[in-house]
């Protein structure tokens, strides 16, 4: 009898065929199949594939998806079992971004897959486990990663596509967030997948002068163009009353009071923090608004207390406000976000909450080495907003990350001779310090430039008998500045009045920097020159990736000529005080003495000095006499781009933008 029944529990190879040969065929699908049984997920079978895919160190047949795959914690991918078990209907995932340790060292391997999960089903029509069919679509994704990166003129493209309300909405968004010493920012914004479009969520990050910096994230309720004027109004109220050193019950005083006044701006919630780098202290207050979330590195994560202040224009004026005091450590992440980030239509508050917990908190601590390599609020950032907003956001999303760092930037100290051979490696030495300080690269290519080219007047122009030094000195201040000072004991020699290469030079330097100070003496010349550094936050739906340095300093100074009709000239590495006449005698080679249309493309050019910046001039000009065409290359964001848009070159020859456009 036990031998019927078992028999009786076989397929019917008449129906289904041979066994053998379905078991042969399933091992060798090329996706990855798994099956499941239970609502607690237990692998039952997996293919070839499938054991590829997850690692064959793991025996996982047996055991729960969630103890065979434990780094799957706050990625979500459980929860379309659950899904798909609970409603019994099939579920797809596309393109999902998942980390796993396929080798069981520790280090996660990113992987974009497509699932499809199917319940499967008894005689009785009730669900008893799952079929999920996994395709691993990484080759694909990475490659068209690679191709949007590589496109040009992402601010073009992107304000393009923006509708009305968004432009505005942007518009009225900071542009820039601030580099503080001993802290680290990043913050990310998404408009509303609805017909509405952007709303009335803000952020913002003031340098309060005192190393201090004041800490905004609220939102406006409603959506469409009148939420983001309202917020625009509020936001710029914020700002000014934080300048003004108003304490925090101060500011919510009268940011109270100019809410009655603003139609529109009633029952708003905020959260407004002031953090001190320096210890860690923290003190914020939450009106109506979700509480700031702590991410510490080795995985601890909570909520700090809210408090009991209503919206802005709700609470009663005369309700004390009640201040809360935190204080991180030197590695904790601060999250400041809005409630699109926790809260829609089949997600609850609370249950938004814990979800937000635990995949910031993986966020926090796990990712690929690339991943790792990037500032932990970057990380946070990117990977939280992606993973919360998986299944759509019908609200406003924003969210700010702040990290204290606990470190004071070392200050910039450098002697040299005055000599043009000093120029390569302070240009070295001074990249590896600004990149440091963690600015934009527009900032680096900058403050890079002022200085050398400070450096290279005093080499000119301060020792005109016996060889002197130069000084370069740089400190990182609590307002967020760059200042830098280079300084030499020579003579000062007065610009002549006709304009030439060290005049073009110093308006250079000008144009660089916040504000430039020359201060001479008997003893000899100071410049003094800082700059506010600053990086732009994210708003839309695009990756953070780890800033790319500003320009290949370290390369050598070479040319390549084609031989084609026009010449083609392609200059790599720096041009500048060494170089400048080497690649005149080389362009005048090309062009046959100026007689032959020349095209020159400046994309690796590492640094343009004045002296390249007065060759190129002189270049335009002989070749514009003779009837010559002279053509620039120099994309949007390169070293020798924004040096030209200073010069204002253009207007003497053409300068191509963007090559794939020109030609």
């Amino acid at each position: 009898m036990e031998g019927e029944a078992g028999a009786a529990d076989e397929p019917d190879p008449r129906v289904f065929g041979d066994p053998r040969a379905i078991a042969d065929c399933f091992d060798e699908l090329p996706a990855a199949v798994f099956v499941f049984s239970g609502p607690d997920h237990v692998f039952t079978a997996v293919n070839r594939a499938a054991r590829a895919m997850v690692g064959p160190h793991r025996d996982v047949v047996g055991r729960r998806c969630r103890e065979a795959i434990p780094e799957e914690a706050g990625q979500r991918v459980a929860e379309l079992l659950d899904d798909a078990y609970e409603t019994g209907q099939p579920v797809s995932a596309p393109e999902w971004r998942i980390l796993l340790d396929n080798n069981a060292d520790g280090e996660l391997e990113e992987l974009y897959l497509t699932l499809t999960i199917v319940p499967v089903r008894d005689s009785g029509g009730d669900v008893v486990g799952l079929v999920s069919h996994v395709l691993d679509v990484t080759p694909a994704v990475s490659a068209r990663r690679a191709a949007e990166a590589q496109a040009t003129a992402f601010e073009h493209r992107y304000h393009a596509a923006l509708d009305g309300v968004m432009s505005l909405q942007r518009s009225l968004l900071p542009e820039r967030l601030p580099v503080l010493p001993g802290v680290e920012l990043a913050a990310r914004y998404l408009a509303a997948d609805s017909e509405q479009g952007a709303g009335g969520d803000w952020f913002d990050a003031v340098p309060l002068g005192d190393g201090r910096l004041g800490l905004v994230v609220g939102d406006v309720v409603g959506s469409g163009t009148r939420a983001t004027a309202v917020m625009g109004q509020l936001r710029a109220v914020l700002m000014e009353l934080l300048l003004e050193g108003s304490d925090i019950p101060e500011v919510l005083a009268r940011l109270d009071r100019f809410v009655a006044r603003v139609p529109g701006a009633a029952a708003t919630t905020l959260c407004l923090a002031v953090l001190d780098p320096a210890d860690g202290r923290l003190d914020y207050i939450c009106c109506g608004h979700p509480p700031p979330l702590v991410l510490a590195a080795d995985g601890r994560s909570g909520y700090l207390p809210a408090g009991a202040m209503g919206p802005l224009g709700v609470v009663a004026a005369t309700r004390p406000v009640v201040v809360q005091t935190a204080l991180l450590q030197a590695t904790d992440v601060l999250l400041l976000y809005t409630d699109g980030l926790v809260e829609g239509p089949d997600l609850p508050l609370c249950d938004g909450l814990d979800l937000l917990r635990g995949v910031a908190a993986g966020a926090r601590t796990r990712g690929t080495p690339p991943m790792m390599a990037a500032a932990a609020p970057d990380r946070v950032c990117e990977l939280t907003v992606e993973r919360m907003t998986r299944k759509g956001h019908t609200d406003d999303v924003t969210l700010l990350a702040v990290q204290c760092t606990g470190a004071r930037p070392e200050p910039f100290e450098a002697e040299l001779p005055a000599s043009p051979g000093i120029l390569s490696p302070l240009r070295t030495q001074l990249d590896d310090w600004l990149i440091a300080r963690g600015g934009s690269d527009e900032d680096t290519l900058a403050v890079r430039f002022a200085v050398l080219e400070a450096v290279s007047n005093v080499i000119e122009h301060a020792y005109p008998d016996d060889p002197g030094s130069v000084r370069v000195e740089g400190a990182h201040d609590d307002a967020g500045r760059i200042c830098m000072t280079v300084s030499d004991t020579g003579q000062w020699v007065p610009p002549p009045v006709r304009p030439n290469r060290r005049d073009r030079g110093f308006a250079l330097i000008r144009s660089c920097m916040d504000t430039v100070e020359i201060d001479r003496t008997a003893t000899g010349t100071s410049i003094l020159m800082d700059r506010t550094l600053s990086r732009r936050p994210v708003v839309g739906p695009d990756s953070v990736r780890p800033q790319r340095t500003a320009g290949s300093s370290k390369e050598a100074f070479h040319v390549d000529i084609t031989e084609v009709s026009p010449p083609h000239v392609v200059v790599h590495g720096p041009i500048d005080l060494p170089s400048a006449a080497d690649l005149h005698r080389r362009l005048q080679d090309a062009s046959r003495g100026g007689v032959l249309p020349l095209t020159i493309d400046l994309t690796g050019v590492s640094h343009l000095a004045s002296a390249g910046v007065q060759l190129l001039y002189q270049l335009a000009e002989q070749m514009a006499a003779d009837g010559c065409r002279l053509r620039l290359i120099a994309p949007t964001g390169t070293a020798a781009h924004q040096v030209l848009t200073l010069t204002a070159l253009h207007q003497l020859t053409e300068i191509v933008e963007d090559p794939e456009a020109s030609w």
